[in-house]
């Protein structure tokens, strides 16, 4: 089995539902719910379910959450390398009553503020691992000491497009790059009205660098780039219970495919239905049997 490392944001979810059609400038009636997220601790939790045992190399906070998540996410065999930070990281959302996130605020200033001294010591433990998987929460500085330093291929998770910014002179060093359609058509500059033109924006990646890109349209369904061609897989109708943490779960099935010489595209998309059939941002029903099953189940 191939040694992953991942390096991202670990945070505290708060999820804010309302109950009916959300009133700007208003006071709304709903219910909460928190759990453990972070693009990287998503995508690490949902590779430890699909029994891949990743290292997982994160800032934490000295609080009795971070220890919690380090707690939890040992018990599913995710092996910690901890920066500690006085605070661990908070993301709130607000969702409507139609489980789409209406607005979020990321409370991530321990993450942005950490330094390369802090990273340093990390890189000769990454650069024994086979693959890198990294998202964007970092700052420019400690990303480029990243992609400067690692020799093991990188897998890009974008997380937004004012993150994704931060990597844009970094293509050529990208094994994988996962974004959603609109940090695709950002990043790239180009409009997209058809499908012709998301075939465009797949390709101008390859031609910066990309090994494989991987752009993902919600329930329309995602693409898979190489260079050399490309495949579309549709969406499958379902209950959306939440979509947050759908696109975390997408990544973790496509590196669990690449592990097991399988379909990019039906692992990712397995694992993204049965995250958007669960309230948490990772679901407790993901593993190696359960995405099989769903990869069966919807023909994929």
């Amino acid at each position: 089995m191939k040694k992953i490392v991942v390096i991202g944001g670990t945070n505290h979810d708060i999820f804010a539902y309302t109950y009916q059609q959300a009133k700007m400038n208003d006071s709304n009636p709903g219910y909460l719910k928190d759990s453990f997220g972070g693009v990287g601790r998503n995508i690490a939790e949902n590779l430890a379910r699909l029994d891949l045992s990743p290292t997982f190399i994160t800032a934490i906070g000295k609080d009795i959450v971070g220890q919690d998540i380090i707690d939890s996410g040992s018990k599913l065999g995710i092996h910690f390398d901890v920066i500690e930070v006085e605070t661990t990281p908070t993301y709130v959302a607000v969702v409507d009553q139609n489980k789409d996130m209406l607005v979020a605020v990321a409370a991530m200033d321990e993450l942005e503020q950490m330094t390369v001294d802090q990273i340093k010591g990390k890189i000769d433990f990454v650069n024994q691992a086979d693959l890198l998987i990294l998202d964007t929460n970092f700052n420019q500085t400690v990303l480029s000491y990243i992609f400067n330093e690692v020799k093991i291929p990188i897998c890009v998770d974008a997380i937004s497009t004012h993150k994704a910014q931060k990597i844009v002179h970094f293509y050529s060093q990208m094994k994988m790059l996962k974004l959603n359609l609109f940090e695709a058509k950002t990043l790239s500059g180009l409009d997209c009205q058809t499908k012709e033109d998301i075939e465009k924006i797949g390709f101008y990646f390859c031609n910066q660098g990309v090994g494989e890109i991987y752009i993902t349209l919600g329930d329309q369904g995602a693409y898979r780039f190489d260079g050399k061609s490309h495949q579309f897989i549709s969406g499958r109708k379902i209950s959306i219970v939440n979509t947050t943490g759908a696109g975390d779960a997408f990544f973790a099935g496509v590196i669990y495919a690449f592990e097991h010489q399988m379909d990019a595209l039906s692992c990712g998309m397995a694992a993204a239905l049965i995250t958007l059939q669960d309230s948490k941002a990772v679901s407790s029903n993901l593993n190696q049997e359960q995405l099989l099953k769903t990869i069966k189940e919807y023909q994929l």
